[in-house]
């Protein structure tokens, strides 16, 4: 959702916990103007633990229980970071993050949860995201004869042991062990799960403290030993260290000190909620219903922070409906006297929780902006909502002809001109690759933005087999506060700087803009080794390879209109984010003939320059083309890049066999590629030796995709 004032000042949320999503939502439905919003997550799939007991029991599948916060971050206008606070600087207002340079914040907002106690050699139930891989391989692997046990009878500990008793084999015994079961419950609750526990076989271990486990065993206190084969820690939690280090104000366990008006009682601009919170005056215990409780009133006082205004007190309520599902479509309800058990307590709870969920995932659609301008002149005008990346570069068709309008030149020093990859000059003797490229911002993460603008860029000097030598860059930054520019700015050019380091080139240069997005143009020179890799080497007989996989243009497409679930926009961003230099190496050695990058004009129609320029023909096999999952599902329903259409009159110029035009499987060979893979061709005696190694050095998507030939252009559907 776009804001029309400009920013000037940045609210940051470290966590994408039960708090933090009612933030995000609130902000999508009515933005504070002037305020930039940005959350930063370890995990872009944020668990409900409410509903956890309920998946590992089979009731829920794992979309149901989780928010997804792509699409949550986009309808709320803010910017996602896919990555892990460590560290916090309260005086310059700085946060470290694991793989990102440090992020400036004027107001802080913390709902990263906690981490376990103890959790040993054995499995901690938090964080969740964290834990289900784990939870996957010991349903899968847990064999007769052997023990799991869970250390910690809250009613976490309870509802997991009951969960699992329902999809663990039989013969697979479950031991629940702890110093009381529930003692935070009425007895009337005590009694009815303790029943239900009996019920099922897991056996209960009480006045047990645990304190580690290893060789097969947990051990307690007292020197009691019980056998384990799998160890599940759901005792309590304790805060990360990094608030402590800061100079936060903490509990004796680290938990950050917060009023009742969820601010840090030693640093105002700094909130806290959920597990990692300690309300110093309504101490509760750590329970996701209290951050989900703390949420509007978090909402609120961020606003008002951000305002200026005076905090409203939060207060939370001495007594809550408890909801404990006893894994056979049941539950347990409590709330002060009252306890009740059954299945409709079941489906009571399951109301809840959707509901609660619902408010996430059923978003309201986001109104593309509509061009103003007279009814009869509306034919003619371009689709809106235009693609980020290299979706948002001119079509081949109208480039064509431009470059065919201009003058003449001639110049002696033009070893290679327009039509490859880059631009060879001969200078002094020498030739040198020259090349540029660049574009709008297709993520809202700027040093991510960076770092694929620079392998993309970079793509273009690989693609001709050189070396690049210097890079200059043109950076454009929305029109925002003097110190939000300069943060943003920073953050762009540094992921800018890391690709290049790390290939080699140095950065000597370039122009800052402000404008009305963020954009980036890099221009490179390289060092050309010979033999030079061009567009007219393609040999018939030759194999064609392909490095990466297909379909960035119609996910990041559908990213852009909160299309596409987080699960299947990482692959491409993990691509787009990965160098093609490598393979370069692995293509050399198996005596490569010719190569270029797949980018804005998809695979046919980069393909298609290299057929004219070498004269052949080609076969490409359709059902050998890598494509990211769900790429073809997107297509499927009508969504695509915005230079989609264009791109597809390349398809005019192949004979399709066995395979239809408008079948996703063809749409996706002209879907335009941003940071791409090399499209590269080898002869056929060292094809299946280099996708060996092309695959064992990392590219394990990359294919063999096609063949040379003398004759027509083909693509193969069988």
């Amino acid at each position: 959702m776009q804001q029309d004032a400009p920013a000037v000042r940045d609210l940051v949320l470290v966590g994408g916990g039960h708090s933090h999503v009612q933030v995000l939502k609130s902000f999508g439905m009515r933005p504070l103007p002037g305020t930039r919003l940005t959350i930063i997550s370890r995990e872009v799939h944020t668990p409900y633990s409410g509903m956890l007991p309920g998946y590992v029991a089979g009731f829920y599948p794992w979309r149901d229980i989780h928010i997804d916060l792509g699409p949550l971050a986009r309808f709320a206008g803010a910017r996602l970071i896919a990555d892990e606070v460590v560290g916090l600087d309260t005086q310059t207002r700085r946060l470290q993050l694991l793989a990102h340079p440090d992020l400036h914040y004027d107001v802080l907002s913390i709902n990263a949860g906690a981490v376990p106690e103890g959790a040993g050699h054995g499995i901690p139930v938090k964080p969740i995201g964290q834990f289900l891989p784990l939870l996957h391989t010991v349903q899968a692997d847990a064999r007769a004869g052997e023990r799991v046990v869970l250390i910690g009878g809250g009613a976490g500990g309870v509802e997991l042991a009951l969960a699992l008793r329902r999809t663990l084999p039989d013969d697979v015994s479950i031991t629940l062990v702890t110093e009381k079961l529930l003692p935070d419950h009425a007895p009337g609750v005590v009694r009815r799960l303790h029943a239900a526990l009996r019920s099922v076989g897991v056996e209960l271990v009480t006045d047990f403290r645990a304190l580690e486990n290893h060789a097969g065993f947990v051990s307690a206190e007292d020197g009691r030993q019980v056998a384990a084969d799998y160890v599940f820690w759901v005792t309590g939690v304790r805060a990360p260290r990094w608030p402590a280090a800061a100079g936060l104000a903490t509990d004796a366990d680290g938990f950050i000190e917060v009023d009742r008006c969820l601010r840090s009682t030693s640093h105002p601009e700094i909130h806290a909620s959920g597990d990692i919170a300690c309300l110093v005056d309504q101490p509760r215990a750590k329970s996701g219903v209290f951050a989900v409780r703390e949420g509007p009133a978090l909402t609120r006082n961020l606003r008002r922070c951000l305002l200026q205004r005076p905090a409203i007190p939060f207060r939370v309520q001495k007594q809550f409906l408890s909801l404990i599902g006893t894994g056979d479509g049941g539950a347990v309800a409590s709330r002060g006297v009252f306890v009740a058990q059954g299945r409709w307590v079941w489906r009571w709870k399951d109301w809840i929780d959707r509901r609660f969920m619902d408010r996430f995932k059923d978003l309201p659609e986001m109104p593309e902006v509509q061009w103003k301008m007279p009814a009869n002149l509306q034919a003619d005008a371009p689709d809106s909502m235009r693609c980020g990346g290299c979706g948002a570069k001119l079509g081949a068709n109208p480039l064509q002809r431009v470059l065919s309008r201009l003058p003449t030149q001639n110049f002696g020093d033009v070893a290679l001109g327009i039509g490859d990859d880059a631009a060879v000059i001969r200078s002094s003797g020498r030739d040198i690759v020259l090349t540029i490229d660049g574009f709008r911002s297709l993520v809202s993460d700027p040093y991510l933005f960076g770092r694929i603008t620079a392998h993309h860029a970079l793509n273009d000097v690989l693609a001709m087999g050189a070396t690049g030598t210097a890079a200059l860059a043109l950076a454009t930054v929305p029109l925002m506060s003097e110190t939000l520019m300069e943060e943003d700015l920073y953050q762009l050019l540094r992921g800018v700087v890391d690709v290049l380091n790390a290939h080699g080139v140095p950065l000597v240069g370039g122009h800052s803009a402000e404008g009305v997005e963020m954009s980036l143009g890099l221009t490179l020179t390289g060092a050309i080794e010979l033999p030079i890799l061009i567009k007219s080497g393609l040999q018939v007989g030759d194999h064609l390879l392909l490095t990466k996989p297909l379909g960035t243009g119609v996910i990041m497409a559908a990213q852009m209109r909160g299309k596409v679930p987080s699960d299947l926009l990482a692959p491409a961003l993990e691509s787009m984010d990965t160098s093609n230099a490598d393979a370069l190496d692995v293509l050399r050695g198996h005596g490569v003939t010719a190569a270029t990058d797949v980018s804005g004009f998809g695979l046919l129609g980069h393909l298609g320059e290299m057929l004219r320029a070498s004269q052949t023909g080609v076969e490409v096999y359709v059902n050998n083309v890598p494509v990211f999952p769900g790429a073809l599902e997107l297509m499927q329903a009508d969504i695509a890049s915005s230079l989609q259409t264009n791109n597809e009159m390349a398809l005019k110029d192949f004979s399709l066999q066995g395979c239809d035009a408008g079948e996703p499987r063809v749409r996706v060979l002209v879907d335009p590629q941003t940071s791409g893979g090399l499209l590269a061709s080898v002869p056929s005696e060292s094809g299946p030796a280099c996708l060996r190694a092309l695959r064992e050095k990392g590219y394990v998507q990359a294919a063999l995709i096609g063949r040379v030939v003398s004759g027509n252009w083909d693509v193969k559907g069988e």
